[in-house]
């Protein structure tokens, strides 16, 4: 039994220290613009900028305000979520982060999260529990629960060496994702910054990306639909209707590039690499 118990503790240990990036806490997703919090929140009730110049909105979830959200931008960024931070005490709202609700105590979050690389005292916060290798952390209160779960953009710091192109999904992977009808699976290959360019208008996603696949408030997924209809016949070994590249931009990561030449709606297929995958970053359909 203890050499149960023991294999047990260390394949916690192993899970907790493994890498991993989350992308998306509470319908929202990182990466998105900082418009999305505002469509679907309203007002913010607190915003502030720190000295390093980063920016701030706070959100009620709940009037009673046991259960709020905040969201960070960079200097660099300010239009883009960079950090999603759930906080509170209610115990009942699906948060959207690996099964875990807030309240739970010490035990639970462990058996659910894993065991912290290393924990902080914060204070009157109680103390924050660090993951390494990932771009998650949770505050604990003094009373043993689980106060709140932050998600942050750390990409370049997990994935120093850069794009990894052995994660560049196959043009048949992309086609058959954007033609199969299914919103979940189309919105796990998009970026949180995602536009899209269609008949002289840029199509973008103005709620989080939850509301979205049930509702498509912002016409994005059913865009793409429309548009990637004729994907199936395109031709990738004929150089004359199809070529994949590279675009570089100073100061970003190189981005994958596929075009597509002629006799098809979308012209351009643009991926980054963000918390090691490529995502579609931009999606062109105009006519030049």
């Amino acid at each position: 039994m203890k050499r149960i118990l023991t294999l047990l503790m260390i394949a916690t240990t192993i899970q907790a220290h493994a890498q991993q990036f989350c992308t998306e806490l509470f319908g929202f997703r990182l990466g998105q613009y900082r418009e999305a919090a505002k469509t679907e929140l309203g007002k913010p009730f607190k915003i502030g900028k720190y000295s390093d110049g980063f920016e701030y909105e706070a959100f009620l979830l709940k009037p009673d305000t046991s259960l709020y959200i905040i969201f960070e931008y960079a200097v660099n960024k300010k239009d883009i979520i960079w950090s999603i931070q759930v906080s509170g005490s209610n115990s009942t709202t699906d948060i959207g982060f690996k099964n875990v609700k807030l309240g739970i105590n010490k035990t639970q979050t462990e058996k659910l999260i894993g065991r912290p690389s290393s924990t902080e005292n914060i204070g009157e916060y109680g103390n924050k529990w660090v993951y390494s290798k990932t771009n998650f952390s949770l505050e604990v209160s003094k009373a043993g629960k689980l106060s709140s779960v932050k998600i942050l953009d750390n990409s370049q710091e997990l994935f120093p060496a850069g794009p990894d192109p052995k994660k560049i999904p196959t043009f048949d992977v992309i086609r058959s994702t954007l033609n199969s009808n299914n919103n979940s699976d189309i919105l796990k290959l998009l970026s949180g910054d995602i536009e899209t360019y269609y008949k002289g208008s840029t199509y973008y996603f103005k709620k989080p990306f939850l509301a979205e696949q049930s509702s498509d408030y912002s016409k994005v997924l059913s865009i793409i639909k429309t548009i990637s209809k004729d994907l199936s016949s395109v031709n990738t070994g004929n150089l004359d209707e199809y070529e994949e590249n590279m675009r570089l931009t100073l100061g970003e990561d190189i981005k994958h590039v596929i075009k597509i030449k002629k006799g098809h709606l979308i012209k351009e297929i643009v991926l980054k690499y963000f918390g090691g995958q490529y995502y579609i970053f931009e999606i062109n359909a105009n006519t030049k």
